[in-house]
């Protein structure tokens, strides 16, 4: 019924700024130690919250990237 939503700029289809992928980590980080129900396996794309009317973070977003910062597995 609920979600925290990360902005990134960056588009569907071409690759996201190198900067981004750590810094994401780090909130991801600091919401999960502030919010322990935020599991490795509920952190999704919008896509996924708002399929059919989102389509980010798209295909260019690196999520193997993201598991490898976040020392989880997703």
């Amino acid at each position: 019924d609920f979600s925290i939503g990360i902005e990134l700029e960056g588009v569907d289809h071409q690759p996201y700024d190198d900067v981004q992928y750590p810094v994401l980590a780090a909130v991801i980080a600091a919401l999960r130690a502030a919010y322990p129900a935020i599991t490795p396996a509920r952190l999704t794309g919008h896509a996924d919250i708002a399929p059919g009317r989102k389509t980010d973070p798209g295909p260019a977003f690196d999520w193997a990237r993201l598991r490898r910062l976040l020392g989880d597995a997703l």
